[in-house]
């Protein structure tokens, strides 16, 4: 069973400074192992890539079940699977590999040169997808040696690096727990449902939280300690804090559906606060049903409206056609009479239209008749003069 590591370095030097220094084996790929640092170095001068990642830091250890860190041969076997597992890893890069045996287990310190040999380009790309190649790698060929597989721990839920496990030995405080520790508070709050909502509550609990690409960047207030989600466990990664806070959304709606829906079914008049409940036997149940009764009968009302409208149309246009049937023998009738008045009760041309004016003038209303304006006339003397001569 065999474990494995890998980062990034500034410095391809130092790496082989304090990897040499207490090997016990050692070996190279595509360089010679006693030239490692100016090799890695003249590469990195020709291809005029220096940059400023020089090389990765790699490890791979394998279980004291299976190896014994004393004995040669387990030191020989251990190194040569460690190279095989390098070589087809980087088949084009330059790896310097030094074997310790200082601890409880064998492992093996590996100095990944960056530039690629036939491109002359450095390995881009995120170390993680670097991890998981040379997990797949590692497993690979410890199958093929007969070795043991590492299986992963499904409930190991956070990721503790050296640093810690030391404190945590020491009963030191830890400022990376403190940010699970406010994380978890968090979480177990079922409100918290969108990343704004974590935000604030993660800031009341003196941590800051925001994003950062495809990760999660973690601070502690007033401080200068900070750490990403694939740093604090999975627990604490970008992708498991907004899938949880998406299910609990889609959760939250489908909840409110149903709520809907009983309402919508529910008696308008139960859900009535200022109405009496009708309880069997309770005096105010007999008010309640006389109040109902009305707009029952408006209800009823109100649809028979519209099929007491024809009717009534059919009802008006008879009366109106019985109307003009009589009024037109009427019509004729009165016209007729109309045209012998003026024949029987002819006036005389002799001076006998007087009457008819009269009767008239009787019929008509009195009105106060014009005075005509007289001209003033000249006075007459005579009688006061006596005859005029």
């Amino acid at each position: 069973m065999a474990t494995t590591h890998i980062k990034r370095s500034t410095s391809a030097s130092r790496l082989v400074n304090y990897a040499e220094k207490r090997a016990v084996k050692q070996d190279g790929l595509n360089l010679d192992i006693q030239y490692a640092k100016s090799e890695l170095k003249q590469v990195r001068d020709i291809y005029g890539n220096p940059g400023k990642t020089q090389a990765y830091a790699s490890r791979i250890a394998f279980s004291p079940l299976e190896f014994n860190p004393q004995a040669p041969h387990d030191q020989a076997t251990v190194l040569a699977v460690a190279k095989e597992v390098y070589a087809k890893a980087y088949p084009n890069q330059q790896v310097a590999l030094y074997e310790h045996a200082d601890t409880d287990s064998l492992h093996v310190h590996a100095v990944i040169g960056a530039i690629n040999l036939e491109t002359g380009q450095k390995m881009h790309g995120n170390w993680h997808q670097y991890r998981d190649h040379l997990v797949h790698i590692t497993d690979q060929v410890c199958q093929e040696h007969g070795l043991m597989v590492t299986q992963p721990d499904p409930n190991r839920h956070e990721k503790r690096s050296m640093a810690e496990i030391k404190l945590r030995a020491k009963h030191q405080p830890i400022w990376k727990d403190q940010i699970r520790q406010a994380v978890d508070h968090t979480m177990q709050n079922p409100l918290i449902r969108d990343f704004q909502a974590f935000q604030a509550d993660l800031k009341q609990q003196a941590v800051k939280v925001w994003e950062r690409g495809k990760h999660l960047t973690y601070q502690l207030l007033g401080t200068n300690y900070k750490s990403r989600g694939t740093k604090l466990g999975i627990d604490y990664e970008k992708e498991t804090i907004f899938n949880e806070l998406a299910s609990r959304q889609t959760q939250a709606r489908t909840n409110q559906q149903p709520e809907r829906a009983v309402n919508a079914t529910i008696d308008p008049a139960q859900s009535d606060p200022g109405r009496t409940s009708e309880l069997p036997g309770h005096s105010d149940s007999t008010a309640s049903n006389g109040q109902n009764v009305p707009r029952s009968t408006a209800s009823s009302d109100r649809t028979d409206r519209p099929t007491s409208q024809p009717r009534v149309s059919d009802d008006l246009k008879q009366l109106r056609q019985q109307q003009r049937q009589l009024a037109g023998p009427i019509k004729t009738d009165l016209t007729k009479r109309l045209r012998s008045v003026p024949k029987a009760d002819q006036p005389d041309q002799s001076g006998k239209s007087g009457r008819p004016q009269t009767d008239s003038n009787r019929a008509r209303p009195k009105q106060p008749a014009p005075q005509p304006t007289q001209r003033p006339s000249e006075p007459d003397h005579s009688r006061d003069d006596g005859p005029s001569r």
